[in-house]
């Protein structure tokens, strides 16, 4: 039998496949649909230390080999995380990484000091890429240096 879990230092995986940020939610709009404790984790929609509503609409659309979208990283902000959405996705029986994004490297800082003393959340990703915000985003992510200080 094929040996499928690894280690990240010393967060262990039972595989490798992992639900991508931004594709997935947070997971518990997918449990109908699938059982979240067969994948090796779920990385989380972004978090913000501030609600934000996204971008306007039409956010998606359709072209001949796929979908584009600019969502723009819409969530409710870290104390809804707190309160709302950690208690349910702390039941999942798989690795749950928390997406965070911020304006500046203080948001990053203290996003990440939130998101740490959450006991069933392993790991946090930085989202230091994305293209449909007009702060942060891909500002920190196309310079090493400020990626560096992220």
């Amino acid at each position: 039998m094929v040996k499928l879990d690894f280690n990240i230092n010393d967060l262990h995986f039972k595989n490798p496949v992992l639900a991508a940020s931004g594709t997935f939610g947070y997971g518990v709009e997918f449990e109908d649909f699938i059982d979240i404790s067969q994948l090796g984790g779920i990385v989380l929609k972004a978090t913000t230390l501030e609600a934000r509503e996204g971008n306007p609409y039409p956010r998606m659309a359709e072209t001949p080999c796929g979908m584009l979208n600019s969502v723009g990283l819409q969530n409710k902000g870290t104390d809804h995380f707190i309160r709302n959405i950690y208690p349910v996705v702390s039941e999942f029986n798989t690795n749950v990484i928390v997406n965070v994004n911020g304006s500046y490297v203080e948001d990053y800082v203290t996003l990440a000091g939130r998101i740490n003393g959450l006991e069933k959340i392993p790991a946090i990703e930085l989202n230091i890429s994305c293209p449909n915000v007009k702060k942060g985003g891909m500002a920190f992510g196309t310079d090493p240096k400020s990626a560096r200080e992220v």
